[in-house]
Parts: structure tokens; C-alpha cells; sequence
């Protein structure tokens, strides 16, 4: 009874991936992953506002600064989380199930193995790394109390990222989003008790955070001990195959660089921010952090669509391909544009929740106001990213993950800064956008031809093959 109704479930799945109409399709798969994302932004703000209750800049300060090695940590994770989503998306649309869960195993204990590793060298060089990514005198010391309990969690943190872009992969979009919420919820609920009731600080509230992490990993972990999900993690799949290390290296470490170039910019500007003051570091931190909610929810648009757009390719249905593009564009473009005007009509209250600091209130709405202007271009860039990720193009999505941040926003803010000072500091990042939208196009455009070019040749081939049989 179990195993057939688990049967069921798969089959409910595979649907939506085969033959749901587009439109319904990306519903169904996005807004569970829309959802996860929000809860996993709003839990992110959590820390920052409960910790701004304590009306510290420097507390506030230290968070932002240890963001970024936060996001190399989830960066390893996501290495197989994506790469390993994108392989497996299309392997189950070619049929190949058994090589799917041979890809879904390799990924978990991969990222077991890494996230450790990198748990470890982070302990050792915590406060160099706190320093390069702009920690001051007067933030180091809340920044290791904040970031060592972070690398004590960070095996959890990666594989929570892996297992659940596995999930995603195969289309189970609502499971990968109740672990997510399930650790976040948590992380909200314990982040006042741990701050403010025990009087903890910065260090409550990366112990709330790891917490989260490990009862969110806890559940993706019994979703596939019960059997559940069309793949499976068992290390009796486990194998050294280099073809599968090579495709899911060939996606998820674009991605990846994409991340960690986001956490070094992240720092690059933590740095410019910090020879404006600890003010600024305070205020662009939360400025970036609330505009994050934009940013996130489009990223889960896009993972959404991910399984999707993977399964269509290696199914070889182009036309359900490119209607999954566009009516996402078009969503998500909608989205990010409604957020914008919201932001910039009510930027100094958004600022108000998470710290009662005139300066700080005042840095941060402008902040805010300049990064809201490239905000509606949020969907093509990250739509399309996602869309190469998943048809296993590894040079685009490498190029547009180098785009936003390494290509682009960190000379800008170099530059910028140098000329203009502070204003100039600001405008770097929407400068960098714009650059980086125009790029993805480009880069769609040419591969849209290349498809059209192939399908239109597969056309020809199987008339020819009729007509010869037809002939006999």
C-alpha cells in the first residue's frame, strides 16, 4: 500500500514534467520554491533584526561581514545541488533512471566530504578571513562568535543545500520547500530566545541559524530513507565515475563561482563600505539584505523552472523549452518591478525594522533607492542563467555567473568608487545589472539559433527516414 502510493507520487510528478500545460507546469513547480526562498530571506532578516533590537552597529556590522563566508559555504553545497539537479533533470527526461540515482548518490556523499573540509580550514583561519572580508577592531570579535558556530554547522548547511536541489530536480518542488521552512521557522522561533531572552548576541543567532539547517537536513534525510523520491542518495549507488563527476562539476561549479564571486563581492564592498565607515557597513548590509527579497524570490522562480526546462531539453521538446523562458521572463519581470516601486515608496520604513539609528536609516535608504533601479532586470539575468544551467551549457552559465559580480559589479565599484566616492559606491551594483542583463540576452539569442538550427535539422531528418520507408 505505502510502496503504491509512493508510486503514485512519482507519477504525479513525472506529469507535470512530461505534459502539464506550461503555464500550470510552472506554477505547480515554482511557487513551492518561491515560498522556500521567501521564509529563507525572511529567516536571513531575522538575525538582523532581532540583533538590531540591541541598537549595535557593530553587532549589525559583524553579521554583514561574515555573510559572505556564509554564502561559500552554502556555495559547495550548491555545487551539487546544481549540478547534480541539472544531470539529473536530464537524465529523467531521456529515461535513464538508474543513472539519475547513481548522479543523486554522488552528490550527496560528495558534498558530505567538501562542506567537512571546508568546515575545518575555516576554523583555522576564521580571523584572517573575518579581516579580508572587512572586519574592523571594533566588529572582529563579534564576528567570530558569529561566523566559528556557522563553520561548526556548515557540513549540515551544504548538504541541506544538495539534497534539496535534488529534490527539486525531480520535480518534488513541495518537499524540497517544507524542509526549508521547517529549519527556518525554527531558526525564527529560536532567534529572540537565543538573543535577547539568553542574552547570547550575534552568537544566538548563528546558533538558531545552524539548528535550522540541521532539522530542514534532518527531513530531506527521512524523505529519502522512506523512498519517496524517484532518485535515490544510497550509497550502494556510489560510484568514482568520472563522466558523472565531469557532468555535474561542468554545471554546478559555474553556479558556484557565481556564489562565491557574490560572497567576494559581498566583501569587496563591505571593504569600500568600511573606509566610509562602520555606518555605511551597517546600513549597506541591511540595505542588502532587505532587497534580497526580490533577488530570492526570483532565483526561486527560476529553480522552479529548473526541472522543468532540464527534463523538456533532454525530451528533446523544444517548443515547451522556450514557452517555459518566456512565460517565466514575463512572471518575474512583473514581480521584480512591483517590488521595486514598493521599495522605493517605503525604503525608510523597511530600514526602521531592523535598527532605530538615525545615520544608519538615512545611508540606508538611499542605499536602497539606487539598488531598486536595475531591479526589473533581476528575472532575464537569473531565468536565463538557470535555463543554461539546466540544458548542461556550462560556458554560458559560467559566463553570466562570472557577469553580475566578477566581470562587472566589483571593477564598477572599484571605479565608481574611486570617481564618484560614496554615490559612486552605490551605483556600482545596478550598473553591473544592466551590463549583465545585455550579456545574458546576447548569449540566449545565440544558443535560441543554434536550437532552432538543430530541431529544423532533426525535422529534415525524420521526413527524409519517413520517405524512404514510405518509398520501400
Amino acid at each position: 500500500m505505502k510502496e503504491s502510493k509512493n508510486m503514485n507520487i512519482q507519477q504525479d510528478r513525472m506529469v507535470i514534467l512530461e505534459s502539464m500545460p506550461v503555464n500550470k507546469a510552472i506554477w505547480a513547480l515554482a511557487i513551492p520554491t518561491m515560498v522556500a526562498m521567501l521564509i529563507q530571506v525572511v529567516y536571513n532578516m531575522t538575525d538582523t533584526f532581532f540583533i538590531g533590537k540591541l541598537n549595535d552597529p557593530n553587532m549589525v556590522a559583524a553579521i554583514s561581514i561574515s555573510m559572505p563566508i556564509f554564502m561559500i559555504i552554502q556555495a559547495f553545497g550548491n555545487v551539487f545541488a546544481i549540478g547534480g539537479a541539472s544531470l539529473i533533470s536530464r537524465l529523467l527526461g531521456k529515461g535513464e533512471k538508474e543513472n539519475a540515482s547513481q548522479v543523486g548518490s554522488i552528490s550527496f556523499w560528495s558534498a558530505l566530504t567538501v562542506c567537512t573540509i571546508v568546515s575545518i580550514i575555516g576554523l583555522l583561519f576564521i580571523e584572517p578571513i573575518l579581516m579580508f572580508c572587512g572586519a574592523s577592531e571594533n566588529t572582529i570579535g563579534y564576528g567570530k562568535s558569529y561566523l566559528m558556530i556557522m563553520l561548526l554547522g556548515s557540513p549540515f548547511i551544504g548538504m541541506q543545500m544538495a539534497l534539496g536541489g535534488l529534490l527539486r530536480s525531480e520535480g518534488a518542488t513541495k518537499e524540497s520547500m517544507i524542509g526549508m521552512i521547517t529549519g527556518s521557522i525554527l531558526n525564527i522561533v529560536l532567534d529572540p530566545i537565543f538573543i535577547l531572552l539568553l542574552n547570547l548576541g550575534v552568537a544566538g543567532a548563528a546558533l538558531a541559524t545552524t539548528i535550522g539547517n540541521i532539522v530542514g537536513f534532518t527531513y530531506y534525510i527521512v524523505f529519502y530513507l522512506k523512498k519517496r523520491g524517484i532518485i535515490s542518495i544510497s550509497y550502494r549507488h556510489f560510484t568514482f565515475n568520472k563522466e558523472i563527476f565531469a557532468g555535474i562539476f561542468k554545471i554546478g561549479i559555474p553556479a558556484s563561482v557565481g556564489m562565491v564571486l557574490m560572497s567576494i563581492g559581498m566583501a569587496v564592498s563591505n571593504i569600500f563600505a568600511a573606509g566610509f565607515g562602520d555606518d555605511v557597513v551597517a546600513a549597506n548590509g541591511v540595505a542588502m539584505r532587505v532587497t534580497s527579497i526580490t533577488i530570492m524570490l526570483t532565483i526561486g522562480l527560476a529553480q522552479g523552472c529548473q526541472p522543468l526546462m532540464g527534463y523538456s531539453y533532454g525530451a528533446k521538446k523544444h517548443s515547451r523549452l522556450m514557452e517555459t523562458i518566456k512565460r517565466a521572463i514575463i512572471v518575474g519581470t512583473i514581480m521584480c518591478t512591483a517590488f521595486a516601486i514598493i521599495f522605493f515608496i517605503f525604503a525608510d520604513t523597511w530600514i526602521k525594522v531592523f535598527i532605530n539609528d538615525a545615520k544608519v536609516i538615512s545611508l540606508g535608504v538611499q542605499i536602497i533607492r539606487v539598488l531598486i533601479l536595475s531591479m526589473p532586470l533581476l528575472a532575464v539575468q537569473m531565468v536565463l542563467m538557470t535555463m543554461f544551467q539546466s540544458l548542461g551549457k556550462s560556458v554560458e552559465s559560467l559566463i553570466i555567473s562570472l557577469g553580475r559580480q566578477g566581470i562587472f559589479y566589483i571593477p564598477a565599484l572599484i571605479i565608481f568608487s574611486s570617481l564618484w566616492g560614496f554615490n559612486g559606491f552605490i551605483f556600482a551594483l545596478p550598473a553591473a545589472d544592466f551590463a549583465t542583463t545585455l550579456l545574458s540576452l546576447t548569449l540566449f539569442f545565440s544558443m535560441r539559433k543554434k536550437l532552432h538550427i538543430s530541431s529544423k535539422g532533426m525535422l529534415e531528418k525524420v521526413q527524409a527516414t519517413e520517405l524512404e520507408l514510405s518509398n520501400q
